[in-house]
């Protein structure tokens, strides 16, 4: 019988000062307690009780095995009560809202293997391009690009999304290459939904801001379509490095004026207060982060340019 099964036998006879009292306790027989009274003597090599009148008192030897055993006892049962409150917190519902371009491409992976990680953390996926206040909403956690809206939540700003210009080959063998900002003019753009009308793009280089009018006569409201109408040959578009890149390297579209900058954008996470920052909220933002780091286009916070995602 192992040792601390022997050392709550051994308390409970003390505790009710005779072998049947901590018997009943233990839920079994007046002579198994007795044996394994034996079998921790015979471990601690010493007598441990002596009988009186009144029942068993503890020896000189007892009293130290008494102490030591009420300590490891305690010890115990506060580590099952811990391991028990981790997988409480690694465990249940977590929400996180989402862009749809981010959460096609990053997020719903990274939920994959979380599940296969932490299989009793179950995790819904809002994908949304509307700006949501994660409060009112009832959001475990945010991912927000660009710009956070109004909200009642906690915002921290964790990495930086780069942007880039892809057109299809067949598309500017067509309309032509740009070999300056200016030249976008002549194409034709695709917007990323209509609310708000895009009518110019900036570019960077060397220091200076190229600003550029563009016209745009078709509007996709999902990524995949835009992406379509990329490959349909409908225009040029500014789209995250990160989802561009295997399209650029099979030769199914091509950058344009790639020794410009196009904006970037910064990635936000918004929750509702501190205190929401719990086990599950941490595990997901440790596990997004890694995903961050090593995906292209996108930098952490602190980091310099190229530091982490080398240009498709």
């Amino acid at each position: 019988m192992d040792l601390l099964n022997l050392l709550e036998s051994f308390v409970r006879v003390i505790d009710h000062g005779s072998l049947s009292g901590g018997a009943r306790q233990r839920h079994i027989s007046q002579p198994a307690m007795s044996q394994q009274l034996h079998l921790l003597e015979a471990q601690v090599g010493r007598e441990l009780v002596f009988r009186t009148n009144k029942g068993v008192k503890p020896t000189a030897a007892g009293k130290i095995v008494y102490d030591h055993a009420q300590k490891m006892l305690r010890q115990s049962a506060q580590m099952f009560e811990e391991v028990q409150e981790q997988a409480a917190a690694e465990s249940g519902s977590f929400v996180v809202s989402v862009s749809q371009p981010m959460g096609s491409d990053i997020i719903t992976p990274l939920i994959f293997d979380l599940r296969r990680q932490y299989p009793d953390l179950s995790i819904s996926i809002r994908m949304e391009d509307d700006l949501i206040d994660v409060v009112r909403d009832d959001i475990d956690l945010a991912i927000r690009t660009g710009v956070t809206g109004d909200t009642s939540g906690i915002t921290r700003k964790v990495a930086i999304s780069e942007t880039c210009l892809v057109a299809s080959a067949d598309y500017v063998s067509k309309h032509g290459v740009p070999q300056v900002p200016e030249d976008l003019s002549d194409l034709k753009y695709i917007q990323y939904r209509n609310e708000k009308p895009v009518n110019s793009l900036q570019l960077f280089r060397d220091g200076k801001k190229h600003e550029v009018g563009v016209y745009s006569e078709f509007a996709a409201g999902h990524p995949q379509v835009m992406v379509q109408a990329l490959l349909n040959s409908i225009g040029f578009t500014r789209m995250p490095l990160f989802m561009m890149r295997d399209y650029v390297k099979t030769g199914q579209l091509q950058r344009l004026l790639p020794d410009y900058e196009c904006e970037e954008k910064p990635v936000y996470l918004v929750y509702p207060s501190r205190e929401a920052m719990t086990r599950k909220a941490e595990i997901f933002i440790e596990a997004m982060l890694e995903r961050f780091r090593g995906a292209h286009g996108i930098r952490l916070v602190g980091q310099k340019p190229g530091q982490l995602a080398q240009p498709v």
